[in-house]
């Protein structure tokens, strides 16, 4: 079975994505199924964060959720609530059963985690988005899971172009207090130190 946004919009249960709007609860979409199963993506899931390295507090147990930004365009943030957790769920494609894309159905529409590129606090991370009219896996961009957690790179033959996730201060607020900065979800394509707000960690699907 081919990926397509028809069968995303389809599959999905609506999750909400502006940040000032309610969110679904962790069981809503809970007839999601993917496109091909892999790992246990028959059923929707939640990201969380594990910390790995650095202790920056609060970086650790954290849910990705969509910060809105602009029309289609969210920013991958992290937060203790798990009700404010998005649901994703993976979606393969003829490439390999392997690896996958992670959509969320966000207003009725596709919405694709993807690691970008842009300018951000942090001269050598990059950041997450979770932007409109998601694609499907390729041999350049694809996800997949790696001893539990959650991966990504631009080479499916060499596993390369990914140096890790990030939690580390963000210039929006956080839920519970604009007026204190909250914590986005960064990636660096190859090894490097972790900026002095920061924690490496690992990603894991919530069930």
């Amino acid at each position: 079975m081919r990926f397509s946004s028809s069968l995303a919009v389809a599959a999905l249960a609506t999750l909400a994505s502006a940040r000032m709007t309610p969110r679904a609860s962790r069981n809503d979409g809970a007839n999601a199924r993917s496109a091909h199963p892999d790992h246990e993506n028959d059923k929707p899931f939640i990201l969380q964060t594990r910390v790995k390295e650095g202790d920056y507090p609060g970086h650790n147990g954290l849910y990705v959720y969509a910060y809105h930004t602009g029309a289609g365009l969210n920013d991958a943030m992290l937060d203790p609530q798990e009700s404010v957790g998005n649901n994703g769920t993976a979606f393969t494609s003829d490439i390999s059963d392997r690896f996958f894309v992670v959509l969320y159905d966000l207003a009725g529409s596709p919405y694709e985690l993807e690691p970008a590129t842009g300018t951000t606090p942090y001269p050598d991370l990059l950041p997450v988005r979770i932007n409109v009219d998601g694609a499907p896996p390729s041999s350049s961009n694809a996800f997949y899971f790696a001893y539990n957690t959650l991966r990504w790179t631009n080479n499916i033959n060499t596993m390369s172009g990914f140096g890790g996730w990030l939690a580390c201060k963000s210039e929006h607020g956080s839920l519970e207090n604009l007026s204190v900065p909250g914590v986005q979800l960064f990636y660096r394509s190859t090894p490097g130190p972790t900026p002095e707000d920061c924690s490496d960690v690992d990603l894991v699907p919530i069930y």
